[in-house]
C-alpha cells in the first residue's frame, strides 16, 4: 500500500514530505491498516497528514509520465483526504 505524507502549512500550501510503500512481508497488511494504525499512535497528527493510495489512483499514478498529471493526482487525492478529515461533526 502506497501513502503519502503530507503538511499543510497556515496559508494552505501542500508540502508532500514522502511517499511510503509500506509492505509487510507475506502480504500481512494487504490494505496497509496495521501500518496506519501505528502512524497514528507514532504521530501527534493522529492521521490528519497522511492517506493511502487507492489502488485505482495507484494504477493512474503508475501509467503516467506527466509530471503534471502525476501532480494532479496527488493534489486530487490528498484535498479529498483532507476535505474528509477536517468535516465539522453535526
Amino acid at each position: 500500500m502506497l501513502f503519502i505524507e503530507y503538511d499543510v502549512t497556515p496559508e494552505g500550501w501542500i508540502d508532500i514530505v514522502g511517499l511510503i510503500d509500506a509492505v509487510e512481508e507475506n502480504d500481512a497488511d494487504p490494505d496497509g491498516a496495521e501500518w496506519m494504525a501505528w502512524r497514528v499512535e507514532a504521530f501527534d497528527d493522529d492521521g490528519l497528514g497522511c492517506v493511502g493510495v487507492p489502488p485505482t489512483q495507484l494504477a493512474l499514478m503508475e501509467q503516467t509520465d506527466d509530471p503534471d498529471e502525476l501532480r494532479s493526482i496527488v493534489e486530487r487525492i490528498i484535498l479529498a483526504d483532507r476535505a474528509t478529515k477536517e468535516r465539522i461533526p453535526s
